[in-house]
C-alpha cells in the first residue's frame, strides 16, 4: 500500500469521524451536509480499492514462481550437459548445436523464449531417451521436468492478470485521493465560512494539518499595538 495514500486515507477517516462527533455545527447547512456525504462515498471507494490492491498482490506467487524457475533452469542445464556429452561422444553436430546452452544464457532470454527453448530440449531428450541410459537420462527425470514446465507455463497468465488488476487498483487509489483532497478543500472553505465556533474549527484544522490557516484561541495583539 502506498504510504502517502495510506496517510491521506487515515486523515480522511479521522476527518469524517470528527464531523460526525460534531454534527450540530454543520448539519443545518444543506451544502455542507451534501459535501460530507460525497467525502464519505469517496472514502468508502478508497477503502475498497485498498482491499482490492491488497488481495491482488502477486508478491507471494511471483516469489514462488521465481524459485521454481531457478530450480527448473538448473535441472534443464544439467540435462543439456548430459545431452551435449552424448552428442560429442557420437559426433552428432546437430544435437550439439541444439543443446549447447548454459544456465546464464537461458536467463538472458525472455521468459517465454526460455520456456520454448526448454520445451525443445525436452523433445530432443525424449527422442534420444532409448540411447542415453548410460548418460543418466531417465524417463522419470524427463517426466518431472515436463510437469514443471507445464506448471510454469500455466502460472504466467494468472500472475499477469493479477498484476493488471493490482495496477488498476493503484490507479483507482490515485484518482480517489485526488477526489478526496478536493472534497476536503471544499469543506475547509465551507466550514470556516459557515461555522462560527472556534473550538470546532481548531479541532478540524488540527486534523487537516494545513499550513497557513488561522490559529484559533491564540492571543492576538490589539489593533495598533507595537
Amino acid at each position: 500500500m502506498n504510504l502517502k495514500a495510506k496517510t491521506f486515507w487515515e486523515m480522511e477517516k479521522e476527518s469524517i469521524s470528527y464531523l460526525h462527533k460534531n454534527e450540530n455545527w454543520w448539519t443545518k447547512s444543506a451544502v455542507i451536509a451534501a459535501t460530507v456525504n460525497k467525502l464519505e462515498a469517496s472514502e468508502n471507494e478508497l477503502d475498497t480499492s485498498f482491499k482490492a490492491q491488497s488481495s491482488n498482490n502477486p508478491g507471494g506467487q511471483v516469489a514462488n514462481k521465481n524459485s521454481l524457475i531457478d530450480n527448473f533452469f538448473r535441472r534443464m542445464y544439467r540435462l543439456g550437459r548430459k545431452l551435449l556429452l552424448f552428442g560429442k561422444v557420437n559426433n552428432d553436430q546437430g544435437l550439439i548445436n541444439e543443446v549447447s546452452f548454459t544456465e546464464t544464457s537461458l536467463r538472458k532470454l525472455t521468459e517465454k523464449e526460455a520456456l520454448i527453448k526448454c520445451h525443445s530440449v525436452l523433445q530432443i531428450a525424449n527422442k534420444y531417451l532409448d540411447k542415453t541410459a548410460d548418460y543418466s537420462i531417465t524417463s522419470e527425470e524427463l517426466s518431472a521436468l515436463s510437469a514443471d514446465l507445464r506448471e510454469l507455463e500455466a502460472m504466467q497468465p494468472s500472475i499477469g492478470m493479477i498484476t493488471n488488476e493490482r495496477k488498476s487498483a493503484v490507479r483507482s487509489v490515485k484518482a480517489l485521493v485526488k477526489e478526496g483532497s478536493y472534497i476536503l478543500d471544499m469543506l475547509d472553505n465551507g466550514l470556516e465560512g459557515i461555522v462560527e465556533d472556534d473550538n470546532f474549527l481548531e479541532g478540524w484544522f488540527t486534523i487537516r494539518k494545513i499550513k497557513g490557516r488561522p490559529i484559533y484561541h491564540k492571543d492576538k495583539p490589539a489593533i495598533g499595538a507595537n
